[in-house]
């Protein structure tokens, strides 16, 4: 008998029974100054997901300075001519926080604002986990994990994720990101 176990254990084990899997998508996007890199990953066994994180990475590239318009003397550099206005569906393609309700200049301070009135109630719940990787004037970067094995269903349908690996990827590429 013990022989047979080891046996069914051996070929368990060889056959990648209860391995957890990896896929990464990310997406970037720049509207106006700023630039937002998406990356999710997302830890998968089977067809059930397991564990995901997102990593929101906002830039701010503005040049402003001497020579720009802050001395007075010359105007301010701005050669996209788009007033750094964020809406529509420009502004949807942003990422999932910074959305087509946007309506007005974007910055990094108003990006800040926007994760932490979306997720800053969610701080406390047991499987969701935030971690701000850089927070200053020109770069806020963000990582929400979620361990969908200590959220509840109703966590889970709180944060609008599907446990189906195939229909939670098919969603992300469908919005435009690049999977791996």
């Amino acid at each position: 008998m013990k022989k047979f176990l080891l046996l069914i254990a051996i070929i368990a084990i060889l056959s990648g029974c209860g391995t957890t899997n990896e896929l990464t998508c990310t997406t970037d996007n720049t509207v106006g100054n700023i630039t937002s890199s998406t990356k999710y990953v997302i830890d998968y066994q089977g067809n059930d997901i397991k564990k995901i994180a997102i990593t929101y990475d906002y830039r701010d590239d503005h040049k402003d300075g001497v020579g720009t318009g802050t001395d007075g003397t010359t105007s301010d550099d701005n050669t996209t001519n788009d007033n750094d206005i964020i809406s529509g569906t420009i502004g949807e393609a942003l990422d999932d926080v910074v959305d087509g309700t946007v309506d007005g200049i974007l910055d990094i301070a108003g990006i800040k604002t926007r994760h932490n009135t979306r997720f800053g109630t969610y701080t406390n719940t047991n499987g969701f986990n935030t971690n701000i990787d850089v927070d200053n004037d020109t770069n806020y970067k963000v990582v929400y994990t979620y361990d969908l094995s200590k959220l509840s269903d109703t966590d889970i349908n709180t944060f609008g994720i599907n446990k189906n690996f195939a229909t939670y990827k098919a969603n992300l590429t469908n919005r435009g990101f690049t999977c791996k």
